[in-house]
Order: structure tokens, then C-alpha cells, then sequence
């Protein structure tokens, strides 16, 4: 480095990192009902496209439907649906208590 450059200021932290994230680790569905939730998360999924072009539909609320309960299902869609939702912490929030509830309801026992 020479004398006239100036140090670069170091780049700052992304605010949606993995290390940000909270993690709370919840026992996974078994095997049936985590078919079952798959299916009525791709059923919401598709409604709600259709709801987006045809009138009588709610298609945003489907379509948020269907990825909460696929963030049920997924660990990995959950990861996402939480980094997608960082800026909007009461939904944050209120999918985590969905998340917990079906979990609770539907999970394994330890």
C-alpha cells in the first residue's frame, strides 16, 4: 500500500446471515404428516397462482399459506421464508409461533 491510499473500510456484516439467524432446533414431523403437509403447502401454492388471475381467490394469502406450511415441512424453506421476512419481524414472528404450534401438535415425542 502506498502513502497516499487510504485503508479500505471493511465490508459490512449482511444483516440476513446464517450466523444472525436464530436457531431453534425443532424435532422433525414424522414421515406421514410431513406428506401430508407437502401436499396441502403444493395445494396452497398452486391456488394461489390460479388466485392471482382468477377473481374470488385470496392468491396472496394462499400463496404466503402454502410457504408457511412448507416451512413446516422444510427445514431448509424455513431458512429461507425467515431470511425473506427479516425486515418484517411481527410476521417473523408469527410464522416461528405457526411453526412451533404445528410442531407441538403433530411433532415426534423425545
Amino acid at each position: 500500500m502506498s502513502p497516499g491510499d487510504s485503508p479500505r473500510p471493511e465490508e459490512p456484516r449482511k444483516a440476513n446471515s446464517e450466523e444472525d439467524l436464530e436457531e431453534i432446533h425443532i424435532p422433525s414431523l414424522p414421515f406421514g404428516t410431513r406428506i401430508v403437509v407437502l401436499v396441502l403447502s403444493w395445494l396452497c401454492l398452486i391456488l394461489g397462482l390460479a388466485g392471482l388471475l382468477l377473481p374470488g381467490l385470496q392468491g396472496f394469502l394462499l400463496l404466503f399459506l402454502g410457504r408457511a406450511l412448507m416451512s413446516v415441512a422444510s427445514d431448509t424453506v424455513h431458512r429461507w421464508m425467515e431470511r425473506a421476512l427479516h425486515r418484517h419481524p411481527g410476521l417473523q414472528k408469527r410464522l416461528q409461533r405457526f411453526r412451533e404450534k404445528i410442531h407441538k401438535r403433530f411433532g415426534r415425542e423425545n
